[in-house]
């Protein structure tokens, strides 16, 4: 597992500074043990700090410790009524199926370019820190945990879901507030290049599919091409979870 740097936003000015340490051991069949230990002033280097000697965490104060984690990167507020699932590390919401104006870009590749109103399935988005992914819905309806999930029609998206964001700006902060900066990233983007070719049903591929979207914006046809991903909702969220704790 690699490490990446916390990122902190505060609308003000703070100082952090070092309080104490925690350190976690796990065996090789998941038992955890805990040490709790102070910060000391170094006796030879008085202006470095170290970690000094440690005492067992009982399951109380490591509990204590796990719930004070968890207010503090939870999300607080009104929640969204599309808000389908949110943790620390991964939120997943749903927006219904509509016609949107949608733009391609894909000049010199032989492949679609141009813009104008195009059909939407409905769509389920999930996000981590790092990656964000999208499925389609058979169904214009809230999904459950056990809704089978589609491959997004979408161009500029991978096996898995996974959405390949190129030079798009996504929000610069990560939770459940900001879903729907998510969404204007996406469907106001420029789609660029199909990156799967069995993702939907229709001659002449993904590429036909939208073109024929731009000629006439056509609902029906859009959910006749939709192809199952073999996962539920629930599949896909704990695939991505898992993901986003090895990255």
């Amino acid at each position: 597992m690699s490490l990446h740097p916390v990122k902190i936003v505060s609308e003000g000015e703070r100082v952090l500074r070092l309080a104490g340490a925690v350190l976690m051991y796990q065996s090789n069949v998941g038992d955890v043990y805990a040490t709790s230990h102070p910060v000391l002033a170094d006796a030879v280097h008085p202006g470095r700090q170290v970690i000094g000697a440690g005492v067992p965490l009982s399951k109380g104060a490591l509990a204590n410790f796990a719930n004070a984690v968890g207010a503090a990167t939870a999300f607080t507020g009104f929640l969204p009524e599309n808000l389908l699932f949110s943790s620390p590390n991964v939120i997943a919401w749903w927006t219904p199926a509509a016609v949107r104006m949608t733009w391609f870009k894909a000049a010199g590749s032989g492949t679609l370019e141009g813009h104008g109103m195009a059909a939407h399935p409905a769509l389920v988005f999930v996000a981590t820190p790092n990656d964000w992914f999208v499925f389609a819905l058979r169904e214009d309806a809230r999904p459950t945990p056990r809704t089978r999930l589609y491959h997004s029609p979408h161009f500029n998206v991978w096996d898995g879901g996974r959405i390949c964001t190129g030079n798009v700006e996504l929000p610069p902060t990560f939770g459940a507030e900001v879903i729907d900066r998510y969404e204007r990233a996406f469907f106001r983007s420029h789609f660029t290049h199909p990156n799967r070719s069995n993702a939907v049903k229709c001659k002449g591929g993904m590429e036909q599919l939208w073109r024929a979207q731009l000629a006439s914006a056509d609902p029906d046809a859009m959910q006749r091409a939709l192809v199952d991903s073999k996962e539920t909702l629930q599949e896909a969220i704990t695939r991505i979870a898992a993901r986003a704790t090895t990255i």
